[in-house]
């Protein structure tokens, strides 16, 4: 802009809008003058703001304004006079066209250096609905919407507590978005805080559309496939975050929140367990943890047992399987990274599909398939159950960020066990363990409290223990390794 601040001309005020918002059909002009014959204009984008409100409440009262003759009385007695206004006036450029970009009213007046903001604000959004990426059982079935004022009304109404602080910010510096960082004040640990401060204050990006734009910037290792930084779209997850003492990152415009410190074992907890008998989630808990280490290394040990070490199975389940390999005419490694292919190619598409179809394509395409393979003699029968168990422990993954690790790590060990048998899947495994246990999230480790030895934490860890041996406050997650000033 040609100025900073506005002007005592309202003629070089307009103008000065006027260049900025050139070719912004949706933003109107309306003129006015008040009861002491002072001119003014009103300024707002119809698509944004509330019609209704501005006709029926703002223009009668402009009409009716009473101005001393004075000018520098002015920024006083016009809050007085117009009690829908703030008491804070704006000299700015830039924070004026961030108010007006938002969907406030912008007032402006002859003779006044000053503008007013009427917030005005009434963009359409969806209502909250259900959580469609993170469905339960049983349940709050309420999930965020885009617009991020009703999502943290959410969070405020269901955690009435003075001590939960909203702290917003401006992000993108092209979008302006809107930003919130939410924390529990006295439950999360301020070392942790303070460097979920000092990585959102190194984003600098043109546009932020989503909390995945932030993910990157705070994530320790963004070269690791495991995900460091958790996301939900439930409001009650959100809560149950914040009062285990982690921050939650809300953006405007997204359904999304995301949840840090981020510890491995947050990916095998479900709402569910909270909200049905401890005995039945204890039960669960654990088989969502043999699901993923099916899910990893099935594929691999099939490879590592048929081809390296036949000897380790039954006679007759060895005769079983030289019968069905008989007519494949590919080897086994081959056999079983094909199928595993075709699986994640189904899966891409049942995903992409309408959810009407999306389903049941999935499901048919891959028992044509899968059939029509074994009867033309190109696959074992073996391979497609293999294929098929490593699927469906896939999906009891309540994550799908850790479902999608899942399905890289089962390539990654069939190609280790391919070439060195039992001792590359070995290798392999241990690579994933060395790996897993370097990582770190704001700097708390990824793999605590297991790792530095927390034996009372690990009672919510590897079953759901009962309400009444959990302990009233949630310890706060440990945060001794968090450096002062670390640079990523």
């Amino acid at each position: 802009m040609s100025a900073q601040v506005l002007s005592r001309s309202l003629a070089e005020n307009l103008a000065e809008l006027r260049t900025v918002l050139q070719g912004c059909d949706d933003f109107k002009y309306r003129p006015f003058t008040t009861a002491t014959d002072i001119e003014g204009y009103l300024i707002y984008s119809h698509f944004l703001v509330d019609s209704q409100f501005i006709s029926q409440t703002i223009l009668p009262n402009l009409f009716n304004l009473q101005l001393p003759s004075r000018s520098e009385l002015w920024s006083k007695t016009i809050p007085r006079q117009l009690p829908f206004l703030p008491e804070s006036s704006y000299t700015q450029w830039e924070n004026i066209l961030l108010q007006l970009l938002d969907g406030n009213t912008l007032i402006l007046l002859e003779g006044l250096s000053e503008a007013f903001v009427a917030e005005t604000a009434k963009i359409e959004t969806r209502p909250f609905g259900k959580p469609e990426t993170e469905p339960i059982i049983r349940g709050p079935s309420e999930a965020f919407a885009e617009k991020l004022s009703p999502n943290l009304a959410i969070i405020r109404s269901r955690l009435k507590n003075p001590q939960l602080k909203i702290n917003q910010m401006l992000l993108g510096q092209e979008s302006h978005t809107t930003v919130a960082l939410l924390y529990l004040n006295g439950v999360i640990q301020a070392e942790v805080l303070a460097e979920v401060r000092r990585r959102l204050d190194t984003i600098h990006l043109d546009n932020v559309q989503d909390p995945g734009f932030l993910i990157e910037f705070l994530s320790e290792d963004t070269w690791s496939p495991f995900p460091l930084v958790q996301s939900t779209e439930r409001s009650d997850k959100a809560v149950a975050a914040l009062i285990e003492g982690r921050a939650v990152i809300l953006v405007e415009g997204s359904p999304f929140a995301i949840l840090l410190p981020t510890i491995f074992w947050h990916y095998f907890q479900a709402s569910d367990d909270y909200f049905q008998n401890y005995l039945i989630a204890s039960f669960i808990r654990p088989l969502r943890y043999l699901s993923y280490l099916f899910a990893v290394s099935l594929p691999s040990l099939y490879v590592v047992v048929t081809v390296f070490h036949p000897q380790l199975l039954p006679l007759r389940f060895l005769l079983s399987l030289t019968v069905a390999r008989e007519r494949v005419p590919i080897s086994t490694f081959f056999e079983i990274l094909g199928m595993l292919f075709v699986l994640d190619i189904f899966h891409e598409a049942s995903l992409r599909l309408p959810q009407i179809i999306g389903p049941s394509i999935g499901i048919v395409g891959a028992l044509i398939m899968g059939e029509a393979a074994v009867t033309a003699g190109i696959i074992s029968p073996l391979v497609v159950i293999v294929v098929a168990l490593t699927a469906v422990t896939t999906f009891s993954i309540p994550s799908e960020d850790l479902r999608g690790t899942a399905r890289m790590f089962s390539y990654f060990l069939v190609l280790f066990a391919s070439v060195l048998g039992l001792y590359g899947f070995l290798l392999g495994a241990l690579t994933i363990l060395l790996h897993l246990s370097s990582l770190e999230s704001v700097g708390v480790p990824y793999l605590s409290p297991v790792t530095s030895f927390h034996w009372r934490e690990w009672i919510d860890i590897f079953i759901r223990a009962p309400w009444s041996n959990l302990r009233r406050k949630t310890k706060k997650l440990q945060s001794e390794q968090v450096p002062s000033g670390r640079k990523k």
